[in-house]
């Protein structure tokens, strides 16, 4: 039979006593040993389980019923109607996306082929905006995206798809997806991060758009 106590101070560590009745020392060393490790082990499941966890809402999240699973987007299609609102002024542009030559980037803040990429949209946008307007499009929250765009200092117009609704509605499963558009037809769609901005400006380019 065993009888464990223990007395906490605040200054310093625990301090432990174990007085065990018929137990020897070397039984006492064993025990404090698992003791130990269990502290380490514990925490580490616990770690795993939650992000087994959040992985699998976020897929719940992503594979939402109202999109539909089956669709399949191709070139010559038209743009789904959806809700793109501007990160700044808070309206939505899917009218002004539908009109001209424009070049719509989907991202995430957490995907680093994604940060290259709006790097590398910057950097074209100068080239692309005589002739292409260009947005990034982001899938989070609002606060999260403004967050993420002052952090980084990006200079390029922000466009919002809350809940990737359109995103999903498009069947798009990489990010970044690039999605070139002439009056609201899709004329190309690619995906992952371009090396440079002039590998970016070749792909917008050898599309012939009038």
């Amino acid at each position: 039979m065993c009888r464990f106590t223990a007395d906490y101070w605040l200054k310093t560590s625990a301090h432990v006593s174990l007085t065990c009745l018929g137990v020897r020392e070397r039984d006492l060393s064993t025990s404090m040993n698992k003791f130990r490790k269990l502290t380490i082990v514990l925490p580490a499941l616990v770690g795993v389980f939650v992000s087994a966890f959040v992985s699998q809402k976020f897929l719940e999240w992503y594979r939402r019923p109202a999109f539909n699973k089956d669709q399949t987007t191709t070139v010559n299609s038209v743009l789904p109607r959806s809700r793109l609102i501007n990160l700044q002024t808070n309206d939505d542009e899917f009218d002004n996306v539908i009109k001209g030559k424009v070049l719509l980037v989907f991202l995430t803040v957490d995907c680093e082929a994604c940060k290259t990429e709006v790097l590398n949209v910057a950097q074209a946008l100068p080239s692309l905006s005589s002739n292409v307007t260009t947005y990034g499009v982001y899938i989070e929250p609002r606060e999260e995206v403004r967050s993420f765009v002052e952090k980084h200092q990006i200079n390029v117009p922000i466009l919002l798809d809350t809940g990737g609704r359109m995103l999903g509605t498009l069947g798009f499963k990489f990010m970044p997806t690039k999605v070139l558009l002439e009056n609201g037809t899709i004329k190309k769609m690619w995906y992952g991060s371009s090396p440079d901005k002039d590998a970016l400006l070749r792909d917008v380019k050898e599309v012939h758009l009038n």
